[in-house]
């Protein structure tokens, strides 16, 4: 008898198409000699039997099909008394009708009582087997389905197609023995002539969770190449190339796919923004972020633009990283950014604002202990680079740095600061010092110079001064005369009369 049935398409997990009733298929058929299995091949159904079995075969094959009424045929017929061969090719007619009816519990047990019967041919109880098997794949019988297909391979190898084999491997999975999926899913992707997807994927799967690493790639670079319109293989390989430190091929491949217009998604860009990072390429990724920030392909949220900072950190572009910073910040719950801000501004010489982002860092909280004490670091060598010469710059900075001091991490470099800055106005107050002994010996030596001119004066004599000197030198004399000091005249403790300028005293001619 030919089989009438064609098998409708099945949804199977994981994609297995289930051919009930239609190409023959292998399994653990019982094992007959040669001479019985021609004896069985030529066993003819009882007239009766099949003058029944046609007329609901008839019915069946009607356009539409009416199976219910074909099936009620069949029914009546296994009702009665039948020899095992007749029983067995009703029952095999039954589980397909019952199959095309979505009846599969029932399409199951109608094959399963085949095989116990045993009384068919091989080459029909091979394809009944291989029925069972997917059919328990099907049900999510798993383990039946395993023995079943694993039995239809051993005894017809020569059968099993690569459909066969993935629905072992598939099953094998859902069993959690990835092992032993392996190599029935290696020999599915072998035997496959199409290059279908869902080879490939099952076995991705299987190196995956085994930590192949090496195969894995090897089997994802041949994914790329034949499926190159799927992102998530670009994004599987570039990632195995990550795990394997093999970073450029990592950052190559995303690249590629990216420019091709495969890669849209968030995740998949800033992943690339940050391979740009660690490939010493940081302008190329600013701009990118920026530019996919700008086409709304990627928010513009706190994550996104800490990065985008840190990219245009690193490529030296202060203005712009200020400008993102500044932006962040006010997006932060806590003073990471404001202390990443704070030390831009510093890096840009912008030392007002960098002490005041500082300030915000330190008010907005949420840092660890030693990234306190570096902030007052920070703040005091911004005070001192804005303003090292006066006192009070100073100061603003020394009082940074001994907050700092409060903190372990950041102690030894904040008290050295002290220590120079101290170090600077010792070195200015003996600098002044002398400067002071040195104008009061100019003053003694102004005074000695005035008494001089005087005396001259009183002898009746030319001292060579001009009136002004004269007069300066008499005032001058006056306040030594009144106790005042050389001393006390530089400290400016008395009133101090202008220095006369040196002048060289004129000599009478002739």
């Amino acid at each position: 008898m030919r089989h009438f049935l064609s098998a409708t398409a099945l949804g199977v997990a994981l994609g297995a198409t289930l051919t009930v009733g239609s190409a023959p298929v292998t399994s653990a058929a019982a094992q007959v000699s040669e001479e019985e299995d021609r004896r069985r091949s030529r066993q003819t159904l009882q007239q009766r039997t099949g003058q029944q079995l046609n007329e609901a075969l008839n019915l069946a094959n009607e356009e539409p099909p009416r199976l219910q009424e074909a099936l009620a045929e069949i029914n009546d017929l296994l009702r009665r008394d039948l020899p095992p061969f007749d029983r067995s090719t009703v029952l095999e007619i039954r589980g397909s009708l019952n199959y095309q009816l979505e009846n599969v519990e029932q399409a199951l047990q109608d094959y399963t009582q085949v095989l116990r019967l045993d009384a068919l041919p091989s080459d029909r109880l091979i394809q009944i087997r291989r029925n069972v098997a997917q059919l328990h794949y099907s049900q999510e019988n798993f383990q039946e389905a395993v023995r079943f297909m694993r039995d239809f391979i051993q005894q017809s190898p020569q059968e099993a197609t690569a459909n066969d084999y993935f629905i072992l491997a598939g099953a094998l999975i859902q069993l959690e023995d990835y092992q032993g999926a392996r190599e029935p899913a290696e020999t599915a992707l072998r035997l496959d002539e199409k290059r279908e997807k869902r080879y490939y994927d099952l076995l991705n799967l299987i190196y995956s969770e085994l930590g192949l690493a090496a195969e894995r790639g090897q089997l994802l670079e041949q994914m790329v190449e034949y499926f190159p319109e799927v992102e998530s293989y670009w994004v599987q390989l570039s990632g195995s190339y990550s795990a394997a430190d093999r970073i450029r091929d990592a950052f190559a491949t995303l690249e590629a796919a990216y420019r091709a217009g495969i890669i849209s998604d968030e995740p998949k860009i800033v992943a690339l923004a940050q391979f740009y990072s660690e490939l010493d390429n940081p302008y190329r990724g600013a701009q990118m972020l920026e530019q996919e920030m700008a086409a709304g392909n990627v928010e513009r949220d706190l994550g996104n633009l800490k990065l985008l900072s840190q990219l245009w950190t690193q490529a030296r572009e202060q203005d712009q990283a200020i400008d993102i910073l500044t932006e962040a910040a006010g997006l932060a719950d806590d003073g990471e950014l404001y202390y990443q801000l704070g030390q831009s501004y510093l890096a840009d010489e912008q030392f007002e604002e960098s002490i005041r982002a500082l300030r915000q860092a330190l008010n907005a909280g949420g840092l660890s202990a030693d990234e306190q004490g570096n902030i007052y670091t920070l703040i005091g060598s911004a005070y001192f680079s804005l303003d090292s010469e006066s006192p009070q710059g100073r100061q603003n900075a020394k009082d940074a740095f001994r907050q700092a001091t409060r903190f372990r991490s950041s102690a030894p470099a904040a008290q050295e600061w002290i220590q120079y800055i101290n170090a600077i106005i010792d070195t200015e107050r003996r600098q002044d010092e002398v400067e002071r002994l040195q104008a009061i010996e100019r003053q003694e030596q102004q005074i000695d110079r005035c008494e001089s001119i005087l005396d001259v004066i009183d002898l009746g004599g030319a001292s060579g001064a001009d009136d002004e000197t004269v007069s300066q030198c008499r005032e001058l004399i006056a306040q030594v005369e009144a106790g005042v000091t050389a001393e006390q005249l530089v400290d400016g403790t008395a009133a101090t009369p202008a220095a006369p300028a040196e002048e060289e005293p004129e000599t009478e001619a002739g």
